[in-house]
Order: structure tokens, then C-alpha cells, then sequence
């Protein structure tokens, strides 16, 4: 498949950005009495999906194209790990965070609907042998999560982290003029803009954040919490006249609305999944893999 030469650029331009930040290999500062440590691990790996609606043109055919692009440098990892950090930061400044991540290459020719299991097992496996873990408290991970169905006007069959662009719209003719109103009267659904006002419109490019996150005692790799994300923010610029809205932003502006995304997601995961980080005796979750 033919890859838009825009979505290239904004892959570096991702890159790029990512780069800026290192994550630390090892452990953070603190004071010398017995602070708590936290392995911070992400397995998004480097796969970043790019999902297109398409004119449906017959019911034998998928209504999207779907394009698969790797982001170098880390630059999806980093940005997870950033977001889980900021959390253990703001509950535990005093503690230790170990920053780990699955190597990509493990995932490679895993289909997407298995890339959630076959990641979290890989990890556990590893983890297993990993005598380092004998002075962790918890271990934090981030797998890539698949959901069938469509949801909330994005695409089925979304995974990991990736964009859905929603280019094509039902508009009415009012006085002459084409606007972006459905035929049933709706304005569509609400977006953001550049400048970050609200709009509403039925065209819009939607970075998404499909994941699970699991939380397991160190010790015992049982697993404590499990919470899964999708999350996605629509976003529509109604200055633009560019006629595609999926040219409407710059390769620069979509890199960095989507890794303060990535950012955001991953911290509001671990903030919801466990709202109160406790260290105590672990409690196994019905089910739990």
C-alpha cells in the first residue's frame, strides 16, 4: 500500500520530538533510606497505525485503509513511560522508578489481536528470571490492547496507538452553501482545535490509545490491578482550507499533539487503575493471566 507522504513526515517529525526527552536506564535519585521501587514497563512497542475511512464502495470491502508504521528512536515507549512516571512522581516523590521495555522485535508478525497476550507473556517470562526484581515493590506495564468493534465513531479493529482520520462527511446544501452539518441535523462530534477551542464537526483526525495496563507485586508477579484505555481526542481545524482533513495540521503539530496524547493516557490509566498506590501484601484479580 501506497503510504501518504505526509503521515512520513509527521512520523519523523514524531521521532524527532520523542528524542528530546531521555528516559533514564536506571533508577531515579533518593534519599538514602528504604524508598519504594517501581519497574515502569512499556510494550507499545514501535508499531503506530494509521486507519483511513474510505467512499464504501461495495459491502465486500473494509470501509478504511489501514497503514502500519514503526516510529524509531522509542519514541511511543518513551512517552508512555513518561506518563507513568509523572504519577509515581506526584504519589511518591521519594521512591525509585526502573524504567524497562519490551524489545520490538519480539512483537514482530504477532496479528494484532494477539499482540496484547503475547506481550504480557513474554514479559512475565523474563521477569521471572529477572533477579533485580527481588528489590522491587511493583511492576507497571503497558501492553497494546485490540478492540473489535467500532467505538464512538472511530474504526473497528483499532490496536495499540495510532490515528483514525474521519475525512468524509454528510453535508446538506443551506442557501447555497456546503456546510458540515449532517442530514439528521447533527454538527458532529465535539473537537478540538489547534489553538484548543471546541468545535463540533463530522470530519476530524483521532489519535487513539488502545491499551491494558497491569500492575504486579514484584515479588510474587501476581497480578494486583489491570486497567484497560480507550482513549482517543478528536481533533479538527475549522481555520484550515485545506480540502483533505487529514492534511489540515502539520506533520509537527499532529507529533506533538500526539505524544502530549500518549502522555496523558498513560498516566490517566495508572491514576485510575489504582488511585492510591499502597504497598502491602498482594491480592491476586479474578482471572488475572
Amino acid at each position: 500500500m501506497r503510504r501518504p507522504t505526509v503521515f512520513l513526515r509527521w512520523i519523523a517529525a514524531l521521532a524527532f520530538a520523542g528524542s528530546a526527552i531521555a528516559v533514564q536506564a536506571a533508577v531515579t535519585d533518593a534519599p538514602a533510606e528504604r524508598p519504594l521501587v517501581y519497574a515502569l514497563v512499556s510494550a507499545v512497542g514501535d508499531q503506530f497505525n494509521y486507519v483511513r475511512q474510505r467512499q464504501q464502495v461495495g459491502t465486500n470491502f473494509e470501509p478504511y485503509r489501514r497503514t502500519m508504521m514503526k516510529v524509531p528512536d522509542d519514541g511511543l515507549n518513551r512517552a508512555v513511560l513518561r506518563g507513568l512516571d509523572r504519577v509515581i512522581a506526584e504519589r511518591e516523590p521519594d521512591s525509585k522508578r526502573v524504567f524497562l521495555k519490551l524489545n520490538p522485535l519480539e512483537m514482530e508478525g504477532v496479528p494484532p489481536k494477539d499482540r496484547e497476550s503475547v506481550a504480557i507473556g513474554k514479559l512475565v517470562a523474563a521477569l521471572e528470571k529477572f533477579p533485580q526484581r527481588a528489590e522491587w515493590d511493583r511492576i507497571i506495564v503497558v501492553t497494546p490492547r485490540y478492540l473489535l468493534p467500532g467505538r464512538e465513531g472511530l474504526g473497528s479493529k483499532l490496536h495499540g496507538i495510532g490515528v483514525f482520520v474521519q475525512p468524509l462527511r454528510s453535508a446538506v446544501i443551506a442557501g447555497g452553501a456546503d456546510i458540515d452539518i449532517d442530514r439528521d441535523g447533527s454538527p458532529g462530534a465535539e473537537t478540538v482545535a489547534p489553538d484548543g477551542s471546541v468545535n463540533r464537526s463530522r470530519r476530524f483526525v483521532a489519535p487513539y490509545f488502545y491499551t491494558q495496563l497491569w500492575v504486579f507485586d514484584a515479588k510474587t508477579l501476581e497480578v494486583l490491578e489491570t486497567e484497560s484505555r480507550h482513549d482517543f481526542t478528536r481533533l479538527f481545524d475549522p481555520g484550515s482550507d485545506a480540502l483533505d482533513v487529514g492534511k489540515s495540521f502539520t506533520p509537527e503539530q499532529l507529533a506533538e499533539q500526539v505524544e502530549k496524547f500518549v502522555e496523558r493516557s498513560s498516566a490517566k490509566a495508572l491514576r485510575e487503575a489504582v488511585p492510591v498506590v499502597t504497598v502491602g501484601e498482594p491480592k491476586r484479580v479474578d482471572g488475572a493471566k
